[in-house]
């Protein structure tokens, strides 16, 4: 019996508009209603995910910001573990040296830009605030960042300049196009997920995950049932244990039904499922 399922959100909760299908809603009451406790873990901030945890009354602590901070839903810190300030500001020196603006989260999930700039408008889309600032090396943005967003592709080089730069010191985690974070190397779903677990006396064979991304890699090793959705990364389908339907095509509700709750779809929305089916084929 599983006690725990934990979720990323874009990709594999919601659909390509951002939205929370009706059965994946459905199935994730049902989990709760049968003593199935559900945690998102997300390289998101709190901020952008509140209209689920409201929509679904989730009442655990969240894994937010790819696992850098554990935030209740009234908004209360649970653990976070920030980027060393000297790296920071190395981190910020080089990147605008190559011509890039970036972004910063701090422990309390907002995100910060010192100038905006038109990739910027990919973090936007799913949802999130974004905070203009004069100046991101102030003394606060030293003592409390926990990630570092930069908006660019993987084809661009400033990829692989980060990657080489900073490998053994810090964490470099993609999670789709435009979406690309610096973390402490302590930062990981997996070990937010890992230490939660331990506080609620849940096993790891009692947890269920669903992820698409490299981001839940690390999420996935500290599951006991891993599912990811057919638009996932190739790595992530290889360690899964099992492969569900497309975000859009509701996976997850589907994969809930059929292997944690061993139920049917309710009638309604199977209905609602086969007609959606017909319009996209």
């Amino acid at each position: 019996m599983y006690k725990l399922l934990v979720t990323d959100v874009d990709g594999t909760l919601l659909d390509h508009n951002s939205k929370l299908t009706e059965l994946n809603k459905r199935a994730l009451k049902d989990c709760l209603g049968n003593g199935i406790e559900v945690i998102i873990a997300t390289g998101k901030s709190i901020n952008s995910i509140m209209f689920i945890i409201n929509e679904l009354g989730l009442k655990l602590p969240q894994i937010t910001l790819g696992g850098a901070v554990v935030i209740t839903p009234e908004k209360k810190v649970i653990n976070t573990v920030k980027i060393p300030p000297i790296l920071y500001l190395d981190v910020l020196q080089k990147v605008r040296e190559k011509g890039h603006e970036l972004l910063v989260a701090t422990i309390d999930g907002k995100i910060y830009c010192q100038k905006y700039s038109d990739p910027m408008k990919h973090i936007l889309a799913v949802g999130e605030e974004i905070n203009k600032v004069d100046n991101l090396e102030s003394e606060y943005f030293l003592n409390n960042v926990v990630s570092i967003s930069i908006p660019i592709s993987d084809s661009d080089p400033l990829d692989l300049f980060v990657r080489k730069t900073y490998k053994g010191k810090l964490q470099v985690v993609r999670s789709g196009d435009y979406f690309f974070d610096i973390l402490n190397l302590k930062s990981s779903k997996g070990a937010a997920l890992t230490s939660l677990i331990k506080e609620l006396g849940i096993k790891k064979e009692e947890v269920v995950s669903f992820g698409d991304s490299h981001n839940d890699i690390s999420l996935f090793k500290a599951s006991g049932l891993k599912i990811a959705v057919k638009n996932s990364y190739p790595e992530l389908i290889e360690i899964a244990d099992i492969v569900t339907d497309e975000n859009y095509n509701s996976g997850l509700g589907r994969a809930i039904y059929k292997y944690i709750l061993n139920m049917e779809i309710p009638c309604n929305l199977k209905k609602n499922f086969l007609f959606f089916n017909k319009l996209n084929t």
